[in-house]
């Protein structure tokens, strides 16, 4: 499979701070503070403690299958019926995954900035560029990564710097005025987010090298402080109860910036932040569901993609689910999320233990 390996381990943290970062930057903040208020940042600190015990399957499970391509890996040892279910199971996570994302960016978009462009308009425009890198393949995914990604650092750092007039860090505590069960709320919350490190598991055979468990580890931690600096940001600057009630706070920190009294309304780079980890978000997860899909010709391969683009913005935009994907995005499914998730990477490491002879393809 050598000649699969394409990218190098810094590739892949660029990947997955971005495609990951999307979600525990902008999407799952809003859910931790409707749960947990106040005491949101306390139970994203607790999980980034767990996380790095629970990381250590994805480490094993990526061990026990020397990273091969994790669905060639079920055929080999389980046959075609197993591989099969296990295929429609995850790329129907990912492909839900992908369409929340759309939904989210599209949504934001046509409220922030775009309010007279039709959303199906703005879906379309996403969905075919997404198309456009996914059928390049990872190695596109990497060097797109590699150029937004310094740039979306350098402004998180940025506006976290510029706001400091704004910030009042007591407004951190007391902790635990409600008692502990806000805190296993956010946990709960925060959990589900970091558990989509599983997505290390389908894009393992790109990697050039072997990963040790502290690569996974760092990569876990990077993402939980994602999560935690502007999720403490937002407390900070708006107190619990009024972060509470935005919609997007790491969007609405972005509003409060002012580089002198010439200099105002630089809200605009937060599009740069969201769009970037959207295009990779969805990117990844449509090379990952084409993975899981036998088809070789890449006129057939590309014609695949078309189709799951189209189903992606022709579903998101029913109202039903429109509504649906709202609730979860407000944490209203993050224990299902946490418990499919949990579920799902332990029974991968599960069969990973599993001795029986190789098959043949």
């Amino acid at each position: 499979m050598t000649n699969i390996k394409q990218i190098s381990t810094l590739n892949i943290y660029f990947i997955m701070l971005l495609a990951l970062g999307i979600t525990n930057h902008v999407i799952m903040i809003p859910a931790l503070l409707q749960s947990a208020g106040r005491d949101a940042w306390f139970g994203v600190l607790v999980t980034i403690v767990i996380q790095i015990a629970w990381v250590y399957i994805i480490y094993f499970i990526m061990k026990r299958t020397n990273q091969e391509p994790i669905f060639t890996w079920f055929k080999q040892r389980f046959g075609s019926t197993l591989t099969w279910i296990f295929t429609i199971i995850t790329v129907v996570y990912f492909f839900i995954m992908a369409m929340i994302i759309l939904r989210e960016t599209t949504t934001w978009l046509n409220v922030s900035y775009l309010p007279q462009t039709p959303k199906i308009a703005i879906s379309i425009s996403i969905i075919l560029l997404c198309v456009y890198i996914a059928n390049n393949g990872i190695r596109s995914i990497a060097i797109i990564s590699g150029v937004l990604l310094p740039f979306v650092w350098i402004l998180g750092h940025f506006v976290a710097i510029a706001n400091m007039q704004y910030k009042d860090y007591s407004l951190l505590t007391p902790l635990f005025v409600e008692g502990y069960r806000p805190t296993l709320n956010s946990v709960i919350v925060a959990s589900g987010g970091f558990m989509e490190l599983i997505v290390l598991i389908f894009i393992q055979q790109y990697v050039s090298r072997k990963l040790n468990y502290l690569s996974v580890v760092m990569l876990s931690v990077l993402l939980g402080g994602l999560t935690i600096g502007p999720l403490m940001g937002a407390i900070s600057s708006f107190g619990a109860t009024m972060a509470t009630q935005l919609r997007y706070p790491a969007f609405e920190q972005w509003m409060l910036v002012t580089i002198t009294k010439y200099v105002t309304h630089v809200d605009f780079l937060a599009l740069y932040q969201w769009m970037s980890g959207s295009l990779i978000r969805i990117s990844l997860f449509l090379l990952i569901i084409s993975n899981g899909i036998p088809i070789k010709k890449p006129k057939w391969r590309l014609l695949f993609l078309f189709i799951l683009g189209a189903l992606l913005t022709g579903i998101s935009l029913i109202p039903r689910i429109d509504k649906e994907i709202e609730q979860y995005t407000l944490g209203k499914y993050s224990i299902i999320s946490l418990v499919f998730l949990s579920t799902l990477t332990l029974m991968i490491a599960l069969f990973t233990t599993i001795k029986v002879k190789t098959r043949k393809r």
